[in-house]
């Protein structure tokens, strides 16, 4: 039965990633997170007004040409091979690595990244957005509800033939059960579709039910077995070795029933998985610590949640966050520009204009732009070394049927079959999307889609060398303050829940010209009890539904 509900959605409407109380479907649709968009949503500390209006297609150059230096800086650490399958990831916060305390639940801050739906950026060719807490699982949710079970023509045609034809032996074999056991009642057929949600008739209720599933002996858990396997038996009595003795009778009208179904049984075993599957994944759309489903942590949770896992404990992810040996760089230059605000260009790139170049603030009291400040010159070179690259996979719990039921539930198997024979008008036996796909969902490369990875660091050292700057005028701005935030661009805030920790180091360069200013960040956690201790993206890899047939 399908529900009225998608997959862990609770009564109210899911909350975004935000903390907003938007509609997760809806986000899911319409939301491709951009830093444009990000900034907009953040709440900055004191901002000060930029120098010049800000444009929105220099912003979304701006931001595509640190997020592409993200992605090409994480390629050269990772290697070509990992590194081919990433992408850059417009941003969408901080990545929590501390994702469980080893109990089998995930922390609700990495929970709400992971749990987005990844689609193609809508202003940054070749990055991707990351949707709403929750996104991806509502949008899955969609498609279930959306997935038909079909028989092309001819199998349709063969089968209903075989059904007429044996349809004399359907209904002794349900005489003789209820002349030997009596009538069958609503309550029965209600139990038995806890085993085969397919059971809905009297003779499926004793083919599937008592002799597939009871007789058999099967244990709690496990699917009837096949009318084919019966069928193919040399001895249906052996094979249903629990039938009690009166059931002789009814085990012969099941043997005259599969005989006359004849090679059409296989299609009824395909009708019976296909239908199956479908009711025990809209079953497992409602989480539970039944079928898999996950509790929250920071903070803790009463209510399910549909799975993800790594196989990347948090304690090795700490280890390769603490690595110092694997380093990504990221340099850019920047001018003062005539009209106010800044050129800026990235590795030799185009230049782009903006009005901040790195903000940094004590608290609500004290704010500006490094490069704003009397003394600071009008040429400036900016390295950010981020430590500690390191590749975390994640991944949804894939749907299956194991000895304790149906477990998990994403299925990308039945997503591509029924993509497929969708795309080729729904001709072929078994899943597709025969009314269509749901409104602004797009399945295949490009379409909707999962973080299989992230690609993380410990937060950047920068490093500002203030070469035409007179240094003795522009201390004088920053001597009372020794820790600060940062906030690069004036709209990318760094740092985390250690936002104000970072340490400031000015002084005059050895040639007596300029000067240079390093802005280092707290270190990672020494143990891995800081579920709220975030850390930047630099790319992700994606998975994209209905792409591959595993």
């Amino acid at each position: 039965m399908l529900k009225d509900r998608c997959v862990g959605e609770p009564a109210h409407v899911m909350a975004g990633a935000t903390g907003q109380g938007e509609d997760t479907m809806k986000a899911s649709q319409t939301r491709s997170t951009t830093l444009m968009q990000t900034a907009n949503r953040l709440a900055p500390r004191a901002p000060a007004p930029l120098r010049i209006a800000a444009d929105p297609t220099d912003k979304a150059q701006l931001v595509a040409a640190y997020i592409q230096a993200l992605k090409a800086q994480a390629v050269s650490v990772i290697g070509a091979a990992k590194g081919a399958t990433l992408v850059p990831i417009e941003y969408n916060g901080d990545f929590n690595w501390d994702w469980t305390t080893g109990n089998g639940d995930i922390n609700k801050l990495t929970y709400d990244y992971i749990s987005g739906a990844v689609s193609p950026s809508t202003d940054i060719p070749g990055a991707c957005a990351v949707g709403g807490t929750g996104s991806l699982p509502n949008l899955y949710c969609e498609l279930v509800k959306a997935l038909n079970w079909q028989f092309n023509q001819a199998d349709n045609t063969a089968l209903q033939a075989a059904l007429t034809k044996s349809s004399v032996q359907a209904q002794a074999i349900v005489s003789t059960y209820t002349g030997i056991y009596g009538p069958i009642t609503p309550a029965q057929i209600q139990a038995a579709q806890k085993v085969s949600a397919l059971v809905q008739e009297p003779i499926d209720y004793i083919l599937t039910y008592q002799a597939g599933y009871l007789w058999a002996g099967l244990p709690s858990g496990s699917a009837p077995i096949s009318v084919l396997k019966m069928q193919g038996t040399p001895n249906l009595r052996q094979l249903l070795q629990y039938a009690p003795p009166s059931a002789e009778p009814v085990i012969l009208e099941i043997s005259a029933y599969l005989n006359a179904l004849g090679p059409s049984a296989s299609l009824e075993d395909e009708q019976n998985f296909g239908g199956n599957l479908l009711a025990n994944l809209n079953d497992n759309l409602t989480p539970s610590a039944t079928n898999g489903g996950i509790l929250q942590s920071n903070p803790p949770s009463t209510q399910y949640f549909p799975a993800f896992s790594s196989n990347m404990q948090p304690g090795d992810i700490l280890a390769g966050l603490q690595n110092s040996s694997q380093v990504a760089t990221v340099s850019f230059t920047a001018s003062s520009a005539e009209q106010g605000g800044y050129n800026i260009s990235f590795s030799g790139g185009s230049s782009m204009s903006w009005g901040s170049l790195l903000e940094i603030s004590v608290g609500m009291n004290f704010q500006g732009d490094v490069a704003a400040q009397q003394g600071s010159g009008s040429t400036f070179d900016i390295t950010m070394t981020f430590p500690g690259v390191t590749m975390i996979p994640f991944a949804p719990a894939s749907y299956q049927n194991n000895s304790d039921g149906p477990m998990g539930w994403l299925d990308e198997t039945v997503l591509y079959q029924a993509l497929n024979n969708y795309n080729n008008g729904s001709k072929d036996t078994g899943f597709t999307f025969q009314s269509g796909l749901p409104s602004g969902i797009k399945l295949g490369p490009g379409g909707v889609g999962y973080l299989s990875a992230v690609v993380v660091s410990a937060y950047p050292t920068i490093t500002v060398n203030f070469a035409e700057g007179d240094y003795s005028a522009w201390s004088q701005w920053l001597a009372a303050h020794a820790s600060v935030s940062v906030d690069l661009f004036g709209f990318i805030p760094l740092g985390g829940v250690n936002a104000g920790a970072y340490s400031v180091q000015a002084k005059q360069n050895s040639s007596g010209s300029g000067f240079s200013l390093t802005l280092t960040p707290p270190a990672v956690a020494t143990s891995t009890s800081a579920p709220n201790q975030g850390v930047p993206v630099l790319a992700g890899q994606v998975a994209w539904l209905g792409s591959s047939e595993a």
